[in-house]
């Protein structure tokens, strides 16, 4: 699937946020090995996860999310 970001087409597997760039949107992102929630606001330098360390967030999203944090059947990843 694709999404549509200021003109320019990028898969959802292009969607990650990583430690040294900048968070184009404020919202919840979670880190992608621990899954703890960072709240990241627009424009900020993103860090490393304060919990595990890790590089690299996804953008939050409770509707595709078990209770521990995984992925649910309906979002890739």
């Amino acid at each position: 699937m694709l999404a549509l970001v200021l003109g320019v087409f990028r898969s959802e597997a292009e969607m990650s946020e990583k430690v040294g760039e900048t968070v184009r949107d404020s919202a919840d992102y979670r880190c992608e090995r621990c899954h703890e929630i960072i709240r990241m606001t627009r424009g900020m330098l993103i860090q490393p996860c304060p919990h595990c360390g890790y590089d690299t967030y996804d953008i939050s999203n409770p509707r595709f999310e078990r209770r521990d944090g995984s992925l649910g059947p309906h979002e890739p990843g």
